[in-house]
């Protein structure tokens, strides 16, 4: 039952406690069927952010990796495909050496790939195996002495480990999705080069495998020519599929005598932006109907295409939205899925059955009253539109107050080529609603640039970076603001990595909002630009324009060198050990901020890298969050947590 007395926005006593944020989840990656059993990796904060591999049969499930194990590969920095299961062997990358690991349930992991020259100088990601089980083949990360950029390249290796990887193809600057036909006598692979990204152009080859594994009749198939091409797959009958935005929408094509048939024109999404390895977004069923993950707009959902070409949609809870992790066992489908009010689950789809939970990030102890439902909002911006979702104050224990409008926190997703979706724990920790049950409205733009909406709407960024973006955050806030949704006295933008670079843009260049909170957010883009890792080197040609010629446009887009501009108090979050984002760059916001007189804060998380994965980093985050918006903002939290001190503050 709701107080009777009014309570004021921001002072909510909230179910959803920093305890809960930090220990009460677990971010999930990957899924591998086979045969009965369902994989999975596991992202736990109680463990440090160790990568554990788990296994579901019969019911039971059954952690795999040895506690001294951390299953996390660093190709291109963020990782993903970080394992390969085949019956009772698992294959993965530890994240202490990055070493291959081979391990049969019931032993201990064993080393297959050599102890690397430089220390975890040698990464492996996206494996897979020969249908006999003999060879491995996967992407290659080779780091060297010097400062040399990393060579990347497609191995391939005795699945036991009895000799060393042998490079079958490289020259081009990134590999990924190598795949192996059913037959075993053919690999697919996508390939680019700089200055693109995966999501601007790839490419497709297919090549003939040899019986010493080596690759030889390399043909190019689709791609390039700003085309970019998705997940390569071999169905069960030997025909190769892929995803091509050649439309302007990823769809999926199935190659007939070396052409693209598309198999269901769409403008929807098919496929989503690699910024990590193992992502899929469609699976073959045996009865010849392809299971499919599809992004439209903000809605997504989970479909059965079958070979006339006809899409049926498959029921699942109410607003669970598939995410790119996606795989079958022939009969039924396992993926990952959340929504604004279930925790990230993995599921189990069968025709029969319907759905089953097989493991959820966390059990909520609260009722489902307590947590907002996202509105989908489409707001002016800039004579086009943009999208948002957003998230009122939601507590039933509350009378909210007659007399004021909630204040707004406004979100901004990193990337920036990504896309914000509508569910409760993608990454472990209920953050939105940690905010809304205890009265701040939150507003989860995608901004111009974002993925999910076409090409034409992906490439609006395109030398627009921090621009057109931090703009949409702007116009979000003020088109809730003008209808009285929420406080135009009391707005906020937050975000991390590039959104904690549109954070710094807003209150640069803009005078919207009244607070920001910045995660590992860039404040120097030139900076960023030339001492980044490799898989990004390139990514600001596209965004900005290419060094030295647009080195101007650098400076007049970089926060750090107007911070006089700032009036508005900050709160920077950084990683000590971030190597896409470093320290550097808040430390020098910091003595911007210093010379300018604005309050802040920097509170900086030892161990941590660009995210945080351990649960004491993430609840003193969340803590320090609160409590600069309560002191911004002029209300007190419920919560009794520990205070962060800001700076330049009358005394």
């Amino acid at each position: 039952m709701a107080n009777t007395e009014e309570t004021p926005y921001g002072e909510w006593a909230s179910p959803i406690t920093p305890e809960t944020v930090a220990t009460g989840g677990v971010s999930f990656e990957t899924v591998e069927c086979d045969g009965d059993a369902v994989w999975w990796l596991e992202r736990r904060p109680t463990e440090g952010g160790r990568g554990v591999i788990v296994r579901h049969e019969n019911g039971e499930k059954t952690d795999v990796t040895p506690s001294e194990y951390d299953v996390r590969t660093l190709v291109h920095e963020y990782g993903g495909g970080d394992f390969l299961v085949d019956g009772d062997t698992v294959w993965f990358a530890n994240f202490d050496d990055q070493r291959l690991y081979r391990q049969q349930m019931g032993d201990d992991p064993e080393p297959i790939t050599p102890e690397p020259a430089v220390e975890r100088g040698d990464r492996y990601a996206d494996m897979t195996i020969t249908p006999d089980g003999e060879r491995l083949y996967a992407v290659r990360e080779r780091h060297t002495e010097g400062d040399g950029e990393a060579t990347n390249s497609l191995v391939a290796l005795p699945a036991d480990g009895s000799a060393d990887p042998t490079v079958v193809a490289e020259g081009h600057d990134f590999y990924s999705f190598p795949r192996v036909g059913p037959d075993g006598r053919r690999l697919a692979w996508t390939a680019w080069d700089h200055p693109a990204m995966p999501w601007d152009e790839t490419t497709l080859f297919v090549a003939t495998i040899e019986s010493d594994g080596r690759l030889s009749d390399e043909t190019r198939i689709c791609g390039g020519d700003d085309e970019s091409v998705f997940q390569p797959e071999w169905s069960p009958d030997g025909e190769l599929h892929v995803v091509s935005d050649r439309t302007g929408w990823w769809n999926l094509y199935r190659i007939e005598n070396g052409e693209p048939v598309p198999l269901h024109p769409a403008e929807a999404e098919f496929g989503v932006p690699q910024w990590v390895f193992g992502l899929s977004t469609y699976s073959f069923l045996d009865d010849g109907r392809i299971a499919v993950a599809i992004g439209d707009s903000g809605e997504h959902r989970l479909g059965l295409l079958d070979e006339d070409g006809d899409l049926d949609t498959v029921s699942l809870p109410e607003n669970t939205v598939p995410l790119p992790h996606l795989d079958t066992d022939g009969s039924s489908v396992s993926f990952i899925a959340g929504s604004p009010t279930r925790p990230t689950s993995v599921m189990r789809w069968r025709p029969d059955d319907g759905t089953t939970v097989l493991e959820r990030a966390f059990e909520m102890d609260f009722d489902q009253e307590y947590l907002s439902e996202p509105e989908r909002i489409t707001f002016p911006t800039s004579d086009e539109v943009a999208h948002a979702f957003y998230y009122p104050p939601q507590n039933p224990d509350v009378t909210e107050p007659t007399d004021e409008r909630p204040p707004l926190v406004v979100l901004s997703h990193g990337g920036p080529t990504s896309e914000t979706q509508p569910t409760l724990s993608v990454s472990g920790a209920p953050s939105i609603q940690y905010l809304t049950t205890r009265g701040i409205g939150v507003a989860d733009v995608n901004y111009r640039g974002s993925t999910g909406y076409g090409r034409a709407y992906r490439d609006r960024l395109d030398g627009e970076w921090g621009v057109i973006d931090t703009i949409d955050c702007v116009n979000a806030a003020r088109y809730l603001a003008d209808e009285g949704r929420v406080d135009g006295d009391r707005l906020a933008i937050e975000g991390g990595s590039a959104g904690g670079y549109a954070t710094l843009c807003g209150l640069t260049f803009h005078d919207t909002f009244d607070a920001g909170v910045s995660y590992f957010g860039v404040a120097d883009v030139e900076a960023l630009a030339q001492d980044t890792h490799k898989f990004e080197s390139r990514y600001f040609d596209g965004l900005i324009g290419p060094l030295p010629e647009a080195k101007e446009t650098y400076h007049e887009r970089s926060p750090v060198h107007h911070a006089n501009g700032i009036r508005s108090p900050l709160l920077l979050l950084q990683g000590a050990e971030d190597p896409i984002v470093p320290p550097s760059q808040a430390k020098e916001m910091i003595e911007a901020l210093e010379d300018n007189g604005v309050p802040h804060a920097y509170v900086e998380f030892e161990g941590e890298q660009h995210g945080f994965r351990r649960a004491d980093s993430i609840q003193r985050s969340v803590e320090a969050e609160l409590s600069f918006y309560g002191q911004v903002f002029d209300f007190e939290p419920a919560d009794a947590i520990e205070p962060v001190e800001l700076s330049n503050t009358d005394p």
